[in-house]
């Protein structure tokens, strides 16, 4: 896979996708892939790269709290995006049985880590507004692990081979925009777990999801 949605933590039945291509109408995240997720009745969101010919990427929270299972995703005309739902056949946390809503773009950009890239020597998160230099470049405001999955034929799978990744420094960019993150212990084929839970926006805000998820199919050379 390009990018595992980790059990529980992201959602546990996936649904539809639609990629957002609303030219800024729906806030910072155009050209990334915004996923369904039936039980838990919310919307994830997906970045994507290559790093030689293999498609990786991370997986964030994204929208939480519709009224039911969500089963379709669709950008109208206006750049607002369309949430069709139903628990019909199964429950979700959901509290409607079915229902249709309509998330619009407030105008006021969230402070979230927009994309999470693989470099040679750990990672590079890039926000949608300027991060807090003191609290973005220290290595105590980041948490890594990584683990993977056992194939078989039971539903779901445990995280197995679990392990500590040490985050070894954090390079503020010059714009405030993005962070290097040099991590040692990293893995191919695994995710990598992220805990950004330090990390403050110049105005002071933490990250409403400091989580992220980066299946590491390949590490940069």
């Amino acid at each position: 896979p390009a990018v595992w949605l980790p059990y529980n933590k992201m959602g546990r039945s996936g649904t539809d996708l639609v990629v957002c291509d609303q030219g800024g109408k729906f806030g910072p995240f155009d050209g990334q892939m915004l996923v369904g997720e039936f039980t838990d009745a919310k919307v994830s969101r997906v970045f994507l790269e290559q790093v030689d010919g293999q498609y990786q990427g991370a997986a964030f929270p994204f929208l939480s709290g519709l009224a039911s299972g969500v089963v379709r995703v669709l950008f109208g005309p206006d750049g607002s995006l369309l949430v069709g739902m139903s628990s019909r056949g199964w429950s979700s946390l959901g509290t409607k049985s079915y229902g249709l809503q309509r998330v619009r773009w407030n105008g006021t950009t969230p402070f979230a880590i927009r994309e999470m890239r693989a470099k040679p020597d750990g990672f590079e998160l890039v926000f949608t507004t300027d991060v807090d230099p003191a609290t973005a470049g220290r290595v105590e405001s980041y948490a890594m692990k990584s683990y993977t999955y056992l194939y078989s034929n039971a539903y779901g799978s445990p995280e197995i081979d679990l392990k500590p990744v040490t985050v070894t420094g954090a390079i503020v960019s010059a714009d405030r925009r993005s962070v290097r993150l040099k991590v040692d212990g990293r893995r191919e084929l695994y995710v990598h777990e992220l805990r950004a839970e330090g990390v403050r926006s110049a105005a002071g805000a933490a990250l409403e999801y400091p989580d992220a998820y980066y299946t590491l199919n390949r590490i940069p050379r």
